[in-house]
């Protein structure tokens, strides 16, 4: 519709301008020649007579008053010219010319009126010319920018159709592709990307997201398959120890000892817990979604003090003695046996305005309380769990049998228990927690060796927040360390950050065992 629209513009406006130029120049001929045959007339000598050159036109002379001259000598005038007061002023010299257009018996004729200066008396010539010459070459013009309209029109709309065809043959591949997809769920039938257009760009975005959606599906199906055995055995366990105790129910006479009874209960409790702590670690490792909390600027000491008094009741069974230290040094001790103690963790010192992240409080404060819920379920009885928290930097050490060098990357994948870790409650999935968590706020984490030589050392690390005035500048600036290079492969169904070098270390030293870069 568009190109016809500009053709029979262009049409309209080059046949009306073609008219003009045409009318004008039969105009200007048609001057010429009354002007020269003005010049050529000829009277007798009793002036009965008036003869003039015609050029094979239609023609007449006119007097002073604006009638036809009957006694003029014009064998040349055969067609009866109308007069009208406009030639009349013309015979009377009131007027230079008169130009017009007549229609004699459906016949058009282009007629000029011009004085005559030569007769002794006022008088005026007129010559007609016919306009058949001019609307034939008209009509013809006309029929030629119809067919041309016509055939451009016709043939843009073929040309057209193609082009958009060729054009859009990436978009048809796509929209086959994600039928297919749709209709065999095979995640893995990437669309063709053919140039660099927006088509491609299309296409490329489009693979991206199957890409997304198989690696989502393939996180799932593992999820599965690794909850499904982990949740077998102490399924089993239940489902054994319960049989074996409605069996001694049904048979009086054969009825378990008092002490083989209450083993079996604390048994069937213990595995209770264990099934409903793995059960609500999976749901929150299933939903594979970014949290839903607004972030917001956090004091990253708080969530340390709030995760070591939630780590105190924890920790309560084994007397387990929880030192925390927060920013400047100053320190204060949590046993978890003093209750007094414990009440007053909420009042530690040592805030100095460094510790402020953007972040998820919920979430934080969860990943915290995992990196010490680790730390006192492998640390021995009576001893010492250290969390201090520097800038953004948590790190957590305790005095248990520590993780080799071997396990210190995969600590943090989904249900990897170390092989000394084997025999203790628990389900694998506490670090995977910490290292999600961490990743979704854009820091790192990692095992190392503790420096006492003993136990482990578990370092989280979080993005500081920008300033939100010029009072919340530190008094020395340190500008953020650069990511390393070389880094060791990790499991893909962990997603931990990229892990820049120590804050304050003074080197860009490569990363070290236990490093989870991002995936």
């Amino acid at each position: 519709m568009a190109v016809a629209a500009a053709v029979a513009v262009v049409a309209g406006v080059s046949l009306g301008a073609t008219s003009i130029v045409l009318n004008n120049a039969i105009d200007d001929q048609l001057v010429e020649q009354a002007q020269a045959s003005a010049d050529t007339i000829q009277t007798n000598a009793l002036g009965s007579g008036v003869q003039a050159f015609s050029f094979g036109l239609e023609g007449q002379f006119l007097d002073a008053a604006g009638n036809p001259l009957e006694n003029a000598v014009s064998p040349w005038n055969k067609v009866p010219i109308p007069v009208n007061a406009a030639d009349a002023e013309v015979a009377r010299r009131e007027r230079t010319q008169n130009l017009r257009t007549i229609t004699v018996d459906g016949q058009s004729y282009r007629l000029v009126t011009v004085p005559l200066q030569r007769p002794a008396v006022a008088a005026a010539l007129q010559l007609a010319r016919p306009t058949t010459d001019v609307d034939r070459t008209l009509r013809e013009l006309g029929l030629v920018l119809l067919v041309v309209g016509v055939v451009g029109v016709v043939g843009s709309a073929l040309a057209g159709r193609i082009v958009a065809r060729a054009a859009l043959k990436p978009v048809d591949a796509a929209a086959a592709a994600a039928e297919e997809v749709a209709r065999t769920q095979n995640l893995s039938a990437l669309i063709p990307v053919i140039g660099t257009d927006e088509i491609a760009r299309l296409a490329e975005s489009l693979n991206s997201m199957l890409r997304a959606l198989e690696a989502s599906r393939a996180r799932q199906r593992q999820l599965v398959d690794d909850a499904s055995h982990e949740l077998r055995t102490p399924l089993t366990s239940l489902r054994t120890n319960i049989e074996l105790l409605l069996r001694a129910e049904a048979n009086p006479h054969r009825a378990l000892p008092v002490a083989d009874r209450q083993a079996l209960l604390r048994d069937v409790d213990a595995q209770m817990r264990e099934l409903s702590g793995l059960v609500s670690e999976l749901v929150e490792l299933a939903r594979d979604e970014v949290p839903v909390d607004e972030v917001e600027r956090l004091d990253l000491a708080d969530i340390v003090r709030a995760a070591a008094e939630r780590a105190r009741r924890r920790a309560n069974g084994k007397g387990i003695l929880i030192d925390v230290e927060i920013g400047d040094g100053a320190t204060d001790s949590i046993d978890a046996t003093d209750t007094s103690a414990a009440a007053g963790a909420g009042h530690m010192v040592g805030l100095t305005g460094g510790h402020v992240v953007n972040g998820r409080a919920n979430l934080l404060e969860r990943a915290v309380t995992n990196l010490l819920d680790n730390a006192v379920k492998f640390s021995r009885p009576v001893s010492v769990v250290r969390i201090s928290c520097h800038g953004t930097e948590v790190t957590v050490t305790d005095e248990g049998p520590g993780i080799t060098p071997e396990d210190r990357v995969q600590v943090f994948d989904r249900f990897y228990r170390a092989t000394s870790a084997r025999g203790l409650p628990g389900s694998g999935l506490g670090l995977a927690i910490v290292a999600d968590a961490v990743a979704t706020h854009g820091g790192w984490v990692r095992a190392e060796a503790a420096p006492s030589g003993g136990g482990a050392l578990l370092r989280m690390w979080l993005p500081p927040a920008e300033p939100a005035s010029a009072f919340d500048l530190p008094d020395v600036y340190t500008p953020p360390p650069s990511p390393p290079q070389g880094l060791p492969p990790v499991s893909p169904w962990s997603r931990p950050a990229l892990e820049p070098p120590h804050p304050g270390r003074g080197e860009d030293a490569p990363p070290g065992p236990g490093q989870n870069p991002a995936v």
